[in-house]
């Protein structure tokens, strides 16, 4: 079965990366495997997200054959243990250019998703809800309240000013 392998380095192993190439070359054949095709080269790139502390790195690709699938695993495990690779992956040649994920529906009429209530407001709720200007109706309690503690002070000091002396 054909696969495809691409792998990135750090750009200060770029220069050494035909070295590189050739371990990864040795790890396939002793797995089973021959490189079909040379090397492509893809070259200086920038990270998506700092990975090793790193922002840029050395791209490189193959295409390989191996009949033993269940080499694969095994291959990987060989793969990341090399410290001079930093990232890698393993890919089915015939899966190459495939769409990910779930199919495109056919027909978007034949949705079977049950139908959620509607999130807008109707004029019963709109109707419902307090007016605006309830802040206006708060206040009259809070000088109520404080016409009550004025009158409590002023009884307080009617009590303090008839203590007997």
């Amino acid at each position: 079965m054909e696969y495809e392998l691409l792998f990135f380095t750090s750009v200060a192993n770029a220069d050494r990366a035909p070295e590189i190439k050739r371990e990864i070359d040795e790890i396939v054949t002793g797995r089973g495997g021959k490189i079909s095709a040379d090397w492509s080269d893809i070259g200086k790139r920038k990270f998506a997200h700092p990975i090793k502390k790193q922002t840029h790195g050395f791209f490189s690709f193959c295409h390989f054959t191996i009949e033993e699938t269940e080499n694969l695993p095994e291959l990987n495990k060989r793969l990341a243990l090399n410290d001079k690779i930093m990232r890698h992956i393993i890919v089915r040649a015939d899966e190459i250019g495939k769409t990910i994920g779930a199919p495109a529906m056919p027909d978007a009429k034949q949705d079977t998703r049950p139908e959620r209530p509607s999130t807008k407001r109707t004029e019963a709720s709109r109707v419902a809800l307090p007016p605006s200007g309830t802040a206006n109706k708060e206040k009259p309690a809070e000088e109520k309240s404080k016409v009550e503690m004025a009158e409590l002070d002023k009884k307080l000091n009617a009590i303090l000013d008839e203590s007997p002396e």
